[in-house]
């Protein structure tokens, strides 16, 4: 069996560790995480939205609708613990197959390989 984990978290070229967006209290940023099967040297790679509820109010009094898929809301942007969170649902997700883990990562990320037919 093929346990997910976590191999990294990437912003473009920011770190990570210092990163504070311009406007802490109003934001929405796209984290690419590398995840692969711990039995194999390479990964996939999954993006999730990281927003605050004031981001989500202003863009809902614009649009007056909005429709959400891999997102996750925070009060303020703290690495350690979204990365914790990440890693959680990680680890949550082992099942009897990488496709298989794969399928409920789906639920919360977003897979670079998602709708792809061969």
């Amino acid at each position: 069996m093929s346990k997910p984990i976590l191999k990294g978290i990437d912003f473009g070229k920011e770190d990570l560790s210092v990163f504070v967006p311009e406007i802490p209290h109003n934001f929405c940023i796209w984290l690419t995480l590398s995840i692969g099967p711990d039995d194999a040297e390479g990964s996939h790679f999954f993006q999730v939205g990281i927003c605050t509820t004031m981001w989500l109010a202003h863009q809902l009094s614009i649009k007056k609708i909005l429709t959400l898929r891999h997102m996750m809301i925070v009060e303020n942007f703290n690495i350690a613990l979204i990365t914790k969170t990440i890693g959680e649902i990680v680890d949550s997700s082992v099942r009897s197959s990488w496709d298989e883990s794969v399928q409920v990562l789906c639920r919360y990320f977003s897979w670079e390989y998602e709708d792809y037919q061969v």
